[in-house]
């Protein structure tokens, strides 16, 4: 909204309320690389942008009101109460209205507005998605896709011919960013396991064709296009401008939005919702597919992210955040192509305020690894909520030698329960005991999994810094404080033993490049 002079006449007549014929609050426009949004009181207008790209065109008046017929055609699938219809954008006595006598501008389509508030991305951020919310998700994704259109005319988008083009023109589209957002030793990686699963499992892509699991389906179904309406899930804006965007094999769907929940640090949901789809679905087959198509939908969002760095006008604070999302989702991808060893038990341990909890986060979302934190895990066994913070001396309360004792099993028993099914976890917690340690590589041998210890370490300023940051925020579940901080920096160091830690001076903060770096150097260069 800063920078209204560079738009279009018609997009600043819109963010005018005496454009509308209803009144029209908080007016705010969206905009994207195809298209703008204003939304204007109870309601939303979406225009198509004049543009003509690799995967769209827009070019003409024509063009733009037929896929707004279509877009709203396509969403009322799982959205019908709030596609509206398309609507006239008009100039009437030399003012830009919406509907109405007039010359015609525009078309666009009409919605009602959501709430921001009910969107699962926001969910996932006050961590409020419940496994139930993604149960009822999952439920709702399965009854759509067994009523979504099928056969000639959607089933070519599962043949395996056409997979492969689109994994060809991927690869060819990102080379320009080679070591930039992706390094080429994660592409070598990723190269391989998609020819490698394309040649085993030609007569897999076949029977799904001919088990009628190819769907005209959403197409761009993560966290952004799925809210939550008066406790009403619903799922909106799907691709409409292109059928080989939107039509493919059903686990591709399930794949994207699980991979979302994995992008967010919640893999535990994305396996829920896995589960719940394929337990209503009855498709079986689903888990063979599924990195698969992980991979290919973290390497297209990696991809998208890298195309926008072309833009000149980016600020240079913009083209470094775009840069660290896209290799954050190549990691993701890398992973997935089983750059990381399966199951995989990370741990980052280290002392208060020193980072590892911070690291922990940022690794799950770019390895897909469940977080389990000590912290949480504790507060759990103690019946308090996350974010409650019981006073009590160094070592009494909930930090007594037993209670200790009880949450580090604790974490260990639901790691394991995740690693029995071949889901990588990351552990969270100081582990400042030779013997926590050993239980866990002890675990690791059980299981079958591998282990990697991560110490992280900061000088004291910035530990301080942190724990008194920390304590000011609401949403905090780590209850240490500085003096805690210097009695285990005291009484507890960390003996040296035979776990080999990667050790990382987090001062100057995070640093989850060298992480993935270091597992690819030990597995896969």
């Amino acid at each position: 909204m800063a920078d209204v002079a560079r738009l279009p006449p018609i997009i600043r007549g819109l963010l005018r309320p005496e454009a509308y014929p209803h009144p029209a609050h908080d007016l705010e426009l969206h905009e994207t690389h195809v298209s703008w949004v204003v939304l204007a009181g109870p309601y939303a207008y979406k225009l198509k942008k004049p543009v003509t790209l690799g995967f769209v065109d827009f070019s003409t008046f024509a063009r733009r009101a037929a896929n707004c017929e279509a877009e709203v055609q396509l969403n009322r699938r799982m959205a019908p109460d709030v596609y509206l219809g398309v609507v006239d954008v008009v100039e009437r006595d030399g003012e830009i209205r919406v509907g109405g006598p007039g010359r015609v501008l525009e078309r666009a389509v009409w919605m009602r507005r959501l709430p921001a508030e009910g969107m699962l991305s926001r969910l996932l951020a006050r961590e409020e998605a419940t496994p139930a919310l993604i149960r009822r998700i999952a439920r709702m994704v399965a009854r759509f896709h067994a009523t979504a259109a099928t056969g000639p005319g959607v089933d070519e988008y599962g043949d395996r011919s056409n997979i492969d083009a689109h994994w060809q023109g991927n690869l060819r589209e990102i080379e320009p960013y080679l070591e930039v957002t992706l390094p080429s030793w994660e592409l070598k990686v990723i190269r391989r396991y998609v020819g490698r699963f394309l040649d085993a499992n030609d007569r897999l892509f076949t029977r799904r064709i001919a088990t009628h699991r190819v769907r005209d389906g959403h197409g761009d179904l993560h966290s952004n296009s799925i809210c939550l309406v008066d406790d009403r899930i619903v799922a909106f804006d799907c691709i409409e401008f292109a059928a080989g965007y939107r039509c493919g094999d059903v686990a591709a769907e399930v794949a994207f939005l699980s991979m979302d929940l994995d992008h967010a640090g919640r893999a535990d949901l994305g396996w829920i919702f896995v589960d719940e789809y394929v337990r209503r679905s009855s498709d079986s087959e689903v888990g063979t597919l599924l990195d698969f198509y992980k991979c290919y939908r973290a390497f297209v969002r990696g991809k998208v992210l890298s195309l926008r760095l072309a833009e000149a006008s980016l600020p240079d604070p913009t083209r470094q955040e775009i840069t660290a999302e896209a290799r954050a989702y190549f990691d993701l991808a890398f992973a997935y192509a089983g750059g990381a060893p399966r199951p995989l038990i990370l741990v980052t341990c280290g002392l208060p305020g020193t980072g590892k909890t911070t690291l922990a986060r940022t690794l799950a979302r770019r390895l897909a690894l469940v977080p389990i934190s000590t912290d949480v895990v504790r507060k759990q066994l103690a019946r308090l909520a996350p974010t409650e913070h019981p006073t009590a001396a160094f070592g009494a309360g909930l930090y007594t030698p037993e209670m200790t004792r009880r949450t580090y099993a604790a974490v260990r028993a639901l790691g394991a329960r995740w690693l029995r099914r071949g889901v990588s976890v990351v552990l969270d917690g100081t582990f400042a005991e030779a013997r926590q340690r050993a239980l866990v590589r002890r675990m690791a041998t059980r299981l079958g999994a591998h282990v990697l210890f991560v110490l992280t370490q900061a000088d004291d300023a910035t530990v301080r810094a942190r724990l008194e940051t920390r304590a000011a925020d609401p949403t905090n579940v780590s209850d240490a404080t500085w003096e805690v901080y210097q009695q285990l920096r005291d009484c507890a160091p960390f003996q040296p033993d035979a776990f080999e830690p990667f050790v990382i001076d987090r001062s100057g903060g995070s640093d989850p490049e060298s992480v993935v770096a270091s597992i690819a150097d030990l597995y896969n260069r």
